[in-house]
């Protein structure tokens, strides 16, 4: 018997593997199989996850440690860890408690205690492959931690590509994954009745989609109420100084939003309010200090996901945030939006041309483009894709569920 996890940075699913059955997606919150990829800790050793951890944030103001997108700091060196009431907890341990969760909602489901585990991983966690194997071996380190035994690893475009069943003649197809964290692609032939790692003609990811597209937002747009444009003077010095990149690079980051309130931050953000020269800067550094001590970060970015998404249906969107001490009112026009992602969007279509380059494939050779992923759903990046391949060879799968489905077809075939 195995468990195959789609941990992602944005949502988790798990499917269950019995010998000689088909894999089936289990149910982990609320009779649906996905799960939001977040932990919230109001208090030493109490956790809280998906949209019960988000509830009890709410509930509570903030007061307590909240974490998401935590899949993006698995190939980081620097981040060793945070703390957490007290206790130094690495990143690996962090992750440990969320599949340890899983683990335990799928036994209940399922009447077994499941020890073999297939586990996503991106077709890249960094370009860089000593940070590449950094990031796996933290996953691995995680899910020994949650009780797992047998430890098994399967690229996310690879099983996205397994999911779309079998195909009686053989095809060649690319599987684009655009996630919270990263944009993944594969070029897979298909059509053969067992799986073999000579089916896959190039695979390639980059660190940028969903949650870079959205901090683009924040930091073009949203982080003006946040005091991105303030200016001030330290007592001893007659320079006029900006907003720190290195704090407007964290305030930018979904992941990263929550460690402004780390104690050496929290300490210069103070300093910043005494030095703040005029009383508009001073309002926009108030709002700031109420996002960080608030811990505001999640329903500040839910905004930016909302306005993102109407963005893709209509010519403008106002984003709108308001909560005491915080008032924003916000028009972005649908073309203000897309030229701000163009880097990101550039970023992105630059990975998928490496797939072209290592195969020596041309976009002709390509039978079926399958998108998934939540990002692929955006229209800007279905447009791009039609224009170049053609609607007709577009295949729009599942969302969220293929990957899990797919992990689950790859477990079908290890024993």
């Amino acid at each position: 018997m195995w468990y195959a996890i789609d941990f992602g940075t944005s949502n988790s699913l798990l499917s269950f593997v019995e010998k000689g059955e088909s894999s089936k997606l289990i149910n982990l919150e609320n009779n649906a199989p996905v799960l939001r990829s977040i932990i919230f800790t109001p208090s030493k050793g109490e956790y809280f996850f998906g949209a019960e951890a988000i509830d009890e944030y709410q509930d509570l103001g903030g007061e307590g440690r909240f974490f998401r997108s935590l899949k993006k700091f698995l190939p980081e060196p620097s981040f060793k860890g945070t703390e957490v009431f007290g206790k130094r907890m690495k990143i690996e341990e962090l992750i440990a408690v969320f599949l340890r969760e899983l683990k335990t909602r799928a036994d209940k489901e399922t009447g077994h205690q499941v020890t073999n585990v297939v586990l996503g991983r991106p077709a890249l966690y960094s370009l860089d492959l000593e940070k590449d194997q950094l990031a796996e071996d933290r996953m691995r380190s995680a899910a020994e931690l949650a009780g797992f035994k047998r430890i098994e690893f399967c690229a996310e475009p690879i099983a996205a590509g397994l999911s779309g069943g079998k195909d009686i003649q053989e095809k060649l197809i690319l599987v684009c994954d655009f996630g919270g964290g990263t944009s993944d692609f594969t070029l897979l032939k298909v059509g053969k009745d067992q799986f073999s790692k000579d089916d896959v003609q190039g695979l390639s990811g980059v660190f940028v989609a969903g949650d870079a597209i959205d901090g683009r937002v924040m930091r073009n747009f949203v982080s003006t109420h946040f005091g991105k444009d303030i200016q001030y003077k330290t007592p001893i010095g007659n320079n006029t100084l900006g907003f720190p990149r290195r704090l407007l690079g964290k305030l930018s980051n979904p992941a990263h939003i929550s460690f402004l309130k780390e104690r050496d931050t929290w300490e210069f953000l103070k300093e910043i309010e005494q030095w703040t020269m005029q009383g508009e800067d001073q309002r926009y550094i108030s709002q700031l200090f109420c996002l960080v001590e608030e811990d505001l970060g999640y329903p500040v970015y839910a905004k930016i996901e909302k306005s993102k998404i109407e963005l893709g249906k209509n010519e403008q969107s106002v984003y709108q945030f308001s909560h005491p001490g915080i008032k924003i009112e916000m028009p972005i026009s649908k073309v203000q939006f897309e030229e701000s992602v163009e880097g990101e969007l550039s970023d992105i279509f630059k990975a998928m041309e490496k797939v072209f380059s290592q195969s020596g494939l041309e976009y002709s050779n390509v039978d079926q483009v399958r998108i998934t992923g939540g990002t692929g759903q955006m229209p800007l990046i279905q447009d791009y894709l039609i224009k170049i391949f053609g609607r007709d060879k577009i295949v729009m799968s599942e969302a969220f569920q293929s990957v899990a489905l797919g992990l689950g077809k790859y477990a079908e075939g290890l024993d």
